[in-house]
């Protein structure tokens, strides 16, 4: 028994074979894509699980530091996890009825920069830790 490829067989396999490596590209690119969009937004979470935990731990703190105090360790904080608040007055804090409440309000931006003035924003996080602890507790 012998078999004879004609031209047709020939062609369909090499279309095949071209749709095979088109597929691939195109799941590289999405792959891409995926991995630079969570490079970008990650550390948005990150930093704000971050100050949420710096919050708590100041929080719980109340009783031996003054508002000042938490106040200046928290703006480091956040001046080094460069995260973008309009003014130091954005981070609130306030002592009431044996309670201390510690609020910060905050967006982060997901852009694409394509150079010469092209900058697209192409999401808003916003993100709002809020902490409130007994004093002497």
């Amino acid at each position: 028994m012998e078999f004879i490829m004609t031209n047709s067989t020939f062609s369909k396999k090499n279309q095949d074979h071209g749709m095979g490596r088109l597929s691939l590209l195109f799941v590289i690119l999405i792959l891409l894509v995926v991995i630079f969009t969570g490079s970008q937004i990650i550390p948005f979470y990150y930093y704000y699980y971050d100050m949420l935990g710096q919050m708590e731990a100041q929080a719980k703190k109340a009783t031996v530091n003054s508002d000042s105090e938490i106040r200046q360790y928290l703006l480091e904080r956040i001046k080094k996890n460069e995260i973008p608040i309009e003014s130091e007055d954005d981070l609130k804090i306030n002592r009431f009825d044996g309670k201390i409440v510690i609020e910060l309000s905050y967006e982060e931006v997901f852009y694409i920069n394509l150079g010469e003035d092209r900058i697209y924003d192409l999401h808003v996080f916003e993100f709002d830790p809020r902490v409130e602890a007994q004093i002497g507790k």
